[in-house]
């Protein structure tokens, strides 16, 4: 029978969010995550999931972690950037968690920025 596996979960609306998944995706070679969104029906409906947490989080066998954690756990299964995860166990949980708050303000505000651009165009683009 085959190992359980993973699921991570990100704010689908989240840039930094899905280039990370898009980065697991290409390094998980052993097929070990399923992947779910914030906006999806099986995040609204699982009761167990700390719903005030936006970020990324890991369900791995019983566990959830959240944010740092859930990127330590992640780097560690694939084995990869073991100085970053050397640097998140000695970092305390709550500090490593504030810098990946900071770099989602600065992602939505590159993505209001960007929506912003588009709909300027939108609207210099209309012909009365």
């Amino acid at each position: 029978m085959g190992q359980k596996k993973c699921i991570v979960i990100i704010d689908g609306l989240c840039i930094m969010c899905n280039s990370f998944l898009s980065w697991v995706l290409h390094n998980d070679k052993d097929d070990k995550y399923l992947f779910a969104n914030i906006q999806s029906n099986f995040y609204k409906k699982n009761t167990d999931i700390n719903k005030s947490i936006d970020s990324i989080m890991l369900i791995k066998g019983n566990n959830i972690f959240y944010e740092s954690e859930a990127i330590k756990h992640i780097l560690k299964d694939l084995g990869k950037f073991y100085l970053l995860r050397l640097v998140l166990d000695l970092t305390p949980i709550f500090l490593s968690n504030f810098f990946i708050k900071l770099l989602q303000i600065i992602d939505i505000k590159f993505l209001v920025k960007k929506i912003n651009a588009s709909c300027q165009k939108r609207i210099n683009s209309v012909n009365f």
